[in-house]
């Protein structure tokens, strides 16, 4: 009796170091993403970022026909004319790019050439660049804080650079750039609440900031990282 009760104590003392070993099921992944070919296991298809416009049959030939194309900003350029960067905005359906993430000079330039981004059969992307004029992210019908792609959530930072020319426009001081720590941990509980096909497994940081981004990981909650950047 005495040695049923020892296995019996021992094999509960198993189960509940089992149990508390088990890998979490709310971990997600996050990794980032600026230029070139993204390697990512999890997506099921390939993943290239550009901060150029490139045609899409170019790079299908060159890796595959699902590729996933994501401009990483800028799209809207200081030194064009306001017919050239709609010209640009046009070509973006024709050329095949999935997703443009939206940076602080693109919401600037775009104010003080009067160009309307839900004028384009493009979806857009931003997470950070917050309009003062709302206390709230720039968003439109087009332009939505996340994308989410067969498990996948994409988030868009933006950079804080501004062309010299557009030191002296007004619009400037409508858009920021808000805290990217933040911004992450708020469309990260948006996500999660959103209603999509599948269950998000990963969310991938588009960025350009260089070296910055390290620092951003660095901050984020240890809980949230499963994987860090390449």
């Amino acid at each position: 009796m005495k040695f049923q009760r020892v296995v019996s104590f021992l094999f509960l003392l198993m189960l509940i170091f089992s149990c508390s070993h088990q890998p979490s099921d709310t971990g997600i992944s996050i990794v980032t993403a600026t230029t070139g070919l993204m390697k990512n296991r999890q997506a099921p298809f390939p993943i290239y970022l550009t901060d150029s416009l490139l045609n899409r049959k170019d790079l299908e030939k060159k890796y595959s026909s699902d590729i996933f194309i994501i401009h990483t900003g800028h799209i809207l350029k200081p030194t064009l004319s306001k017919t050239e960067n709609e010209k640009n905005l046009e070509n973006l359906s024709t050329l095949g790019i999935n997703l443009v993430n939206l940076a602080l000079e693109d919401f600037v330039i775009a104010e003080s050439q009067e160009i309307n981004f839900e004028n384009y059969n493009q979806a857009f992307l931003n997470s950070t660049v917050i309009d003062l004029n709302l206390d709230a992210l720039a968003t439109a019908k087009n332009i939505n804080s996340f994308d989410v792609h067969s498990g996948m959530a994409f988030i868009g930072l933006s950079d804080a650079k501004l062309d010299k020319k557009l030191a002296q426009e007004k619009s400037k001081e409508r858009y920021i750039v808000n805290d990217y720590v933040l911004s992450i941990l708020k469309v990260k509980k948006a996500v999660l609440k959103s209603e999509t096909p599948t269950k998000v497994h990963s969310f991938i940081i588009i960025h350009t900031l260089g070296s910055e981004i390290n620092e951003v990981m660095t901050r984020l909650p240890p809980s949230f990282i499963n994987s860090l950047a390449d």
